[in-house]
């Protein structure tokens, strides 16, 4: 049973993902952010020499706007010429902004639904977690049919068991949306933010997939936006309940408090009396595993196996917690079995497959150390809180 568990928390949204009793997902936003936002911009600085330039959309911060990995998207229609100063662009607010890095900007206009992701350029993909590949081309057919010319998506695993009427519906309401968006950029003034996306605390739900949660509890403020939204989107899915007890508030009862609290120290103690340190760097993330308390028994391998497993689902769990991300590096106990250091592989690859941001291991280095990647999508939970 996945439960989420949606509450004010020091005047911002806190958003947490109980699982049989155990919260695996924490995220804090703000009441608005500016992430997946469409705006007409304005460049306002080019850097030649990394190929970029700084795109001003109107807010404290202008956004980084790669050359090499976009394809401009002139808010006039005109044809690529080469960009200047001054040139008025449509771009979307591809990431927040990190510590002292600005927000990064995108010419791939995303708009993102419960069975896929429409994108403008006319590629269409699946995703890697669909493995039949009758269903694979199925859906392809579905979206090919159905999108617009110029507009392309990603269908999502959340559509493997979706009545394919939803997944066409979905694609005819997205791809129009993202046509007009592109339209409408000709006639607006710069700095219009031609697609506003839905508060956090809702766009979350359409993140992880609203068919892989059970229930939703929250507060009366915005239980009539979920109410509207479910209602819309997925009506008699998701099992909605209002919690109206002011005196015992879904803080003290989900313990959220104490959880928050948790994912901001360094040390974390495991059930088997070992410990994982989590230090976040300017370059990575740092995490190392120690005996602690853990008390062998007579098959040290075997002891050292069970506690290095352990310490892998934690690590993970924790990188949700958190929200880290980019190169993650983790140091294990030193273990001599080699297939016991590929169970540990196996057991990290497993788990980060439920991760509703991408991550993947990447390598067991020479030294012994394990190697993973999780994208930069949002603010760490350390940022938020002191926002």
């Amino acid at each position: 049973m996945r439960k989420l568990v949606v509450t004010h928390y020091d005047n911002k949204i806190l958003q947490a993902v109980i699982q049989d009793g155990k919260v695996t997902d924490l995220n804090l936003s703000e009441g608005s952010t500016v992430l997946g936002n469409i705006y007409v911009g304005k460049v306002a600085n080019i850097v030649n020499n990394i190929n970029a330039c700084f795109v001003d959309y109107g807010d404290r911060l202008p956004c980084y706007y790669s050359l090499d990995d976009n394809d401009i998207i002139y808010a006039d229609g005109r044809e690529h010429t080469k960009l200047r100063i001054g040139d008025e662009i449509v771009v979307q607010i591809s990431r927040d902004a990190v510590k002292t890095k600005n927000p990064v900007g995108s010419s791939e206009l995303t708009l993102r639904g419960d069975y896929c992701v429409v994108h403008t350029g006319e590629q269409i993909g699946v995703s890697n977690k669909i493995s039949s590949r009758k269903l694979r081309d199925e859906l392809k057919d579905i979206a090919r049919n159905t999108l617009p010319a110029g507009i392309g998506c990603i269908i999502r695993t959340n559509a493997v068991d979706a009545d394919p009427e939803l997944i066409k519906r979905e694609l005819n309401e997205l791809g129009g949306r993202l046509t007009q968006i592109l339209k409408a950029a000709a006639t607006r003034k710069c700095f219009s933010c031609l697609y506003r996306n839905p508060p956090e605390y809702i766009e979350n739900i359409t993140f992880m997939g609203s068919n892989k949660l059970d229930s939703l509890v929250t507060d009366e403020e915005i239980f009539h936006v979920f109410e509207d939204y479910i209602e819309k989107k997925q009506p008699g899915t998701i099992d909605l309940t209002l919690h109206t007890d002011t005196e015992c508030p879904l803080t003290a009862i989900y313990n959220l408090n104490k959880e928050v609290e948790g994912a901001l120290k360094e040390r974390v103690w495991l059930k088997s009396g070992a410990y994982l340190i989590i230090q976040q760097t300017e370059a990575m993330v740092v995490v190392d595993v120690n005996t602690g308390k853990a008390i062998s028994g007579r098959d040290m391998e075997q002891h050292m196996l069970k506690v290095n497993t352990e310490a892998a689902i934690e690590t993970c769990r924790q990188l949700r917690l958190r929200n880290l991300s980019g190169i993650v590096v983790i140091d294990f106990i030193n273990m001599k079995n080699p297939d016991d250091i590929l169970r540990i592989r196996d057991t990290l690859i497993r788990e980060l497959a439920d991760d509703p941001v991408p991550a993947k291991f990447v390598d067991i280095t020479k030294l012994g150390l394990i190697e993973l990647t999780r994208k930069k999508l949002k603010r760490p939970l350390h940022e938020m809180v002191k926002l």
